[in-house]
């Protein structure tokens, strides 16, 4: 079973130009609830004025269903975790510890034993109090292995619930995310191990893909793959792998989840390209010729994804354009002509055009036709 974690609200949300408003997030977590995902990463609680808005988001969410929080590692921000946890017992405190030389030194500006005895004071702090604990590994795919494995050990002598092994900059490829959770679960196999994946070199899917296939049981997803620089890990797209390829069992159904990505693009006002896998608005458009021909015959010839495994009607998006077929050039043409034009030539007369320029449109294309014809029969007066 895969377990899927929310990201949309928290990490989707520092995407530049996306409406961060506590109204705004308040709709898009209520529309979350509405679906089977196990988990939504809230916020992080660094303040009692945080404390109070995550609350609000909170009483939300489904009962079943957990609450995030990114927790640093200060017992501070595990005191406000713990008010939090004592309303709301779904609340679950989700630890950050970046691993990297990098960031422990130039971004913590500490050093490593210093750090390790510092992430074993707050875990035993936070077991003191009871809390439910998750793990996330800061840049672990630019960490050393040695230092993730010390890490890990660590780790491995409290009760926690999943350790993310978090590709922060979208560095890894899918053999390396893969080997990496391969690895890990080979040395430590009570471990629940999440994947949290960016985009940046456009592998976010593939990598979390591969993850699956290495161990994780849980992947940290948003919709529409909003997120940071290029984006995180579309949820769309990791379900409707799991869905086509029957890779892993999953609590959520495609079609639920394309109606609230379509929901949450309302919300948000965003505007999705066009080409975007499985929600873009391009994804059942065909323009060629040979590819209409093929569908016109059977939907499946190149269309692998159907609109019907979406909850949409089966159906099939002819762009009109010079290299269309001329079934659907006919078609298309043969209602907006009268009896008295040769269809056939007309064909002919705008693909030869649409070699010159693709501004002219079908209609531009038969006034022009037209003009010729009049021309042809002398009916052209100067």
């Amino acid at each position: 079973m895969i377990y899927f974690q929310d990201n949309t609200i928290r990490d989707g949300m520092q995407q530049r130009a996306v409406n961060k408003s506590i109204a705004i997030k308040k709709q898009i977590i209520d529309e979350i609830s509405r679906t089977r995902i196990n988990s939504v990463e809230i916020g992080i609680c660094d303040s009692l004025q945080d404390l109070s808005i995550l609350s609000e988001y909170m009483n939300i969410l489904r009962k079943d269903q957990n609450g995030v929080v990114l927790t640093r590692l200060m017992e501070t921000s595990i005191d406000l975790g713990t008010e939090l946890h004592s309303k709301y017992p779904n609340t679950v405190l989700k630890l950050l510890v970046p691993i990297s030389k990098m960031h422990i030194e130039e971004k913590l500006k500490t050093e490593k034993t210093i750090y390790f005895k510092r992430l074993e004071r707050i875990l035993k702090y936070s077991q003191q109090k009871e809390l439910n604990i998750d793990i996330v590994l800061e840049d672990s795919t630019r960490a050393n292995k040695q230092v993730l494995f010390e890490v890990l050990s660590i780790v491995s002598n409290y009760k926690i619930g999943f350790v993310t092994l978090a590709d922060t900059v979208g560095c890894s490829t899918p053999t390396e995310y893969g080997y990496l959770f391969k690895e890990v679960r080979g040395k430590f196999p009570k471990l629940k191990l999440s994947a949290h994946c960016h985009n940046d070199l456009g592998l976010a899917t593939a990598n979390t893909i591969s993850a699956i296939i290495n161990g994780a049981t849980q992947v940290e997803t948003t919709f529409l793959g909003i997120g940071e620089r290029a984006g995180n890990t579309s949820i769309e797209e990791v379900v409707a792998v799991l869905y086509k390829k029957e890779l892993n069992e999953t609590e959520l159904n495609l079609k639920s989840i394309y109606k609230t990505s379509n929901k949450i693009r309302e919300i948000l006002e965003y505007e999705i390209p066009p080409t975007k896998p499985i929600i873009g608005s391009n994804i059942f458009v065909h323009e060629s010729g040979i590819h209409q021909d093929g569908t016109l015959k059977n939907i499946e010839m190149y269309q692998y994804i159907l609109p019907s495994e979406l909850g949409i009607p089966n159906s099939t998006n002819y762009s009109i354009s010079g290299i269309s077929s001329k079934k659907i050039l006919y078609q298309y043409f043969k209602n907006i002509v009268g009896s008295e034009i040769d269809v056939d030539d007309l064909i002919q007369f705008y693909r030869h055009l649409s070699k010159v320029t693709d501004k002219l449109t079908p209609e531009d294309c038969l006034e022009l036709y037209q003009f010729r014809e009049r021309e042809k029969n002398g009916n052209i007066r100067s």
